[in-house]
């Protein structure tokens, strides 16, 4: 099926290098980069989509997904479909299922969407271990993965709007008034002994990702949304940054690239966005070590890690979420990371970034990125790389214009990432440069 599309594909492309020519690094290299990039991650779409559910699972091979998973395949499909990837009469197939799913799935107590599900058949998946207690009620969602779903709801709403009854339907099943109280956004679960907790969620970043989506659905939690509300001024080799004061978090790539590409940079978050990359190529100039924080699964124990620019008094800290057994905490180069950053802030250090991940490309997708130390593949190929590899194809393919165009007048992201980084030294110059 795909070699039927490459031509429009490439299509597309051509017309984003003449809409935007003054982009760095260079127009051609990166169109080459970018369709490679994005034939490569729809394999994997492909290969673990689900008739049944229109649900795409989270990991290779691995029937189930969180909300943000289910989020995420969504945004996958809708890239593909916009790069002209998949056939559009397929594409509306696939998309009216997916979210007909949604608008089935039971809530938990019926008030918001469980926090996982089978993609083979949209029945909730219990809590590991307490199967028979939650496979039927279920055991709690997370808010910030709710966020993420309604972020690319309204990205599909915005472009699409053929699919609005279904949207609403969607967005409508939500109990807002659990959702956000006292203008944060609320998680509710059951612990081991089956009562209900109830407790503010998200940190910087993500807070703010996850409530920019309820807001653009007209549901606000302004403190959520607040940047400066919970957060303290710290330094990062040399650049000024924002951390939360709040216990557990992680200053990372994650949600600012996807706020980027999706919706587009404007204020404080702007500036906060640009200066965690900054960091990042600060450790570089620093070590020599390519340097793209995300969160990231692996191959092995503990299967998931943060790796952030800042976290719990550390810098560039790597550790497990709570929970998690036991195993290394390796430090990885984030393929979705490397292409976000490229796409958003061009320079020739996310050229190196994008350069280095190119060893976590497979048949079926793109890995979770490469181990700083040794390239080798760190992460199988999974629904959230996918996701955000084809997001930032298609925000080059736009000219560089986020997936939703921000409100007019509204402050835009500098073009290329200002010098704020320490001269680096003759030894840590990148490995390759813009071809």
């Amino acid at each position: 099926m795909l070699k039927r599309f490459l031509p429009a594909f490439a299509l597309v492309f051509a017309m984003a290098d003449c809409l935007d020519s003054q982009r760095t690094p260079a127009a051609l290299g990166d169109r080459v980069l970018y369709e490679s990039a994005a034939r490569t991650a729809y394999a994997y779409v492909e290969a673990n989509y689900n008739a049944q559910t229109g649900w795409i699972n989270s990991v290779e091979a691995y029937n189930f997904a969180t909300v943000w998973d289910i989020g995420s395949g969504l945004m996958a499909l809708f890239c593909a479909d916009q790069l002209e990837l998949l056939d559009g009469d397929e594409y509306d197939r696939r998309m009216r299922r997916a979210l007909q799913s949604l608008i089935d799935a039971r809530l938990f107590e019926g008030a918001a969407f469980n926090k996982s599900y089978s993609t083979t058949t949209g029945q909730i998946a219990g809590r590991a271990g307490q199967e028979a207690q939650t496979s039927e009620r279920g055991y709690g969602w997370s808010v910030i993965d709710i966020g993420r779903l309604l972020n690319v709801l309204r990205v599909i709403d915005a472009n699409q709007p053929q699919y609005r009854d279904l949207m609403t339907q969607i967005v409508g099943r939500l109990d807002y008034t659990r959702l956000i109280r006292d203008g944060y956004l609320r998680g509710e679960d059951l612990d081991s002994r089956g009562r209900l907790r109830r407790y503010q969620e998200g940190r910087v970043g993500y807070e703010q990702y996850a409530a920019n989506g309820f807001a653009l659905w007209g549901r606000q939690a302004p403190l959520a949304l607040n940047v400066r509300q919970n957060t303290r001024e710290v330094t990062v080799l040399g650049i000024p940054l924002l951390r939360d004061v709040r216990p557990e978090y992680h200053l990372t790539s994650e949600p600012f690239v996807m706020m980027g590409l999706e919706t587009g940079w404007t204020g404080e978050i702007r500036d906060l966005a640009w200066r965690v990359l900054a960091a990042q190529e600060a450790r570089w100039r620093q070590t020599g070590t390519v340097t793209i924080v995300s969160e990231d699964a692996l191959t092995g124990p503990p299967y998931f890690l943060y790796y952030s620019v800042h976290a719990d008094g550390r810098e560039f800290l790597v550790e497990p979420p709570a929970g998690a057994p036991n195993g290394p905490r390796p430090r990885t180069v984030s393929t979705k990371a490397a292409f976000g950053w490229h796409a958003l802030l061009p320079s020739e250090y996310t050229w190196s970034g994008v350069q280095r991940v190119e060893g976590a490309r497979a048949a079926g997708g793109w890995g979770a990125g490469v181990f700083e130390e040794s390239g080798r593949v760190s992460g199988a190929p999974n629904v959230n790389t996918t996701a955000i590899v084809l997001e930032a194809a298609l925000y080059y393919a736009r000219g560089g214009r986020p997936l939703i165009e921000p409100p007019a007048g509204a402050p835009q992201a500098p073009a290329a990432q200002p010098a704020a980084a320490p001269p680096a030294p003759a030894a840590a110059e990148p490995a390759a440069t813009t071809p």
